[in-house]
C-alpha cells in the first residue's frame, strides 16, 4: 500500500471506533461498562483501558517524531509501505482476524473495572485516538519505512512507523470487536430477565 492512501484509510477506521465508543459504550451507565461476561474475561472499560495503557505508550513515541520535523513541507512525498519481521508479527498479533488470544503484557493489562472510573477511561480513550488521527496528518511528512518506534518490548525491539500506525488501528479494533461481544452478551442476559 502507499503511504497517503494509508493514512487516510486509518483516519477513517480511528473515527469508526471514536463512533462507536460514543454510541455503544458511553451511553451506558458504570455498572454496565464493569460488567464482565466472566472472572477471567474483560469488561468494556477493561478493553478500554487495555488500549489505553499500550496506546499511550507508542502515541507519545510518535509525537516525539513529528515533532522533530521542525518545519514542515507543503506536500508530503507518498511511498510503498514495506514490512519487515517485527510489523509483520507485531500486526499478526493484533489483527482483528487473528484467533488466537495472547497474554496483555502485564504493564498493558488494566485494573480492576471497579477501581477504574469509566468516564476517566472513555474520555482518556477518545482523547488518544484523536490525538492518533491528528499525528497521521503529520506523519504522512516522515518515511514511514526508515522512522521507526519503540516496542513495548524495549528499546532494542523497533517497529517500522508504518507498521506502528497500522498496528494501533488494529490492536485498536481488536479490542473494539472484543468490547462489542462484551455488550451483546450483557444484551441478551438483560432481554432473557
Amino acid at each position: 500500500m502507499k503511504k497517503l492512501a494509508t493514512a487516510h484509510q486509518l483516519q477513517t477506521r480511528l473515527s469508526a471506533a471514536l463512533d462507536t465508543v460514543e454510541r455503544e459504550f458511553r451511553p451506558h451507565t458504570d455498572a454496565q461498562l464493569r460488567w464482565k461476561p466472566s472472572p477471567d474475561r474483560w469488561s468494556i472499560v477493561e478493553c478500554l483501558q487495555h488500549l489505553n495503557l499500550a496506546e499511550r505508550f507508542y502515541i507519545r513515541n510518535i509525537q516525539h517524531k513529528v515533532d522533530a520535523l521542525g518545519i514542515v513541507q507543503h506536500s508530503p512525498v507518498d511511498q510503498l509501505l514495506e514490512s519487515d519481521w517485527v510489523g509483520k508479527t507485531l500486526l499478526y498479533i493484533v489483527d482483528p482476524e487473528t484467533k488466537i488470544k495472547f497474554p496483555a503484557p502485564g504493564m498493558i493489562r488494566p485494573r480492576r473495572p471497579e477501581d477504574m472510573s469509566p468516564l476517566d477511561v472513555i474520555n482518556q480513550f477518545v482523547d488518544l485516538q484523536r490525538t492518533l488521527h491528528d499525528l497521521l496528518d503529520k506523519a504522512v511528512y516522515l518515511d514511514w519505512n526508515q522512522e521507526k518506534v519503540s516496542t513495548l518490548f524495549g528499546n532494542w525491539l523497533k517497529i517500522r512507523l508504518g507498521d506502528a500506525l497500522y498496528m494501533l488501528v488494529a490492536h485498536t479494533e481488536r479490542h473494539m470487536n472484543q468490547a462489542m461481544r462484551v455488550r451483546a452478551e450483557m444484551s441478551t442476559l438483560t432481554q432473557a430477565h
